[in-house]
Formats: structure tokens, C-alpha cells, sequence
């Protein structure tokens, strides 16, 4: 005889507590890495910026 499921129910509960000092360190890279790219950002288009012709 074949069993057929009608309905499955999955329930889940996700609790997440990061320890105090890796969460501040994480932080810090984020904005160190954030800072980065910002000012990567800013020194190509400057460089574009200067590189195109005058109107």
C-alpha cells in the first residue's frame, strides 16, 4: 500500500547571539572594508573624471 503525504508541516526557530566581541570586530571590518570600496570608488572616477575630454 502507498503512503501519500497530504501536508508537511516544518517549523523552524532561529535564535542568533553572536559573542559581544566578535559582533564589534565584525563591525569594524564591515566599515573598514565599506571605507575601502568608497574611496576605490572615488579614486576611479576621479581618474576617469580627469581622463575625459573637455566639453
Amino acid at each position: 500500500m502507498p503512503l501519500e503525504i497530504r501536508e508537511l508541516v516544518i517549523k523552524v526557530t532561529i535564535e542568533e547571539h553572536p559573542p559581544q566581541q566578535a559582533a564589534s570586530t565584525g563591525i569594524k571590518d564591515l566599515q573598514a572594508l565599506k571605507d575601502k570600496i568608497v574611496r576605490e570608488c572615488m579614486d576611479k572616477l576621479i581618474t576617469s573624471l580627469e581622463n575625459s575630454p573637455a566639453r
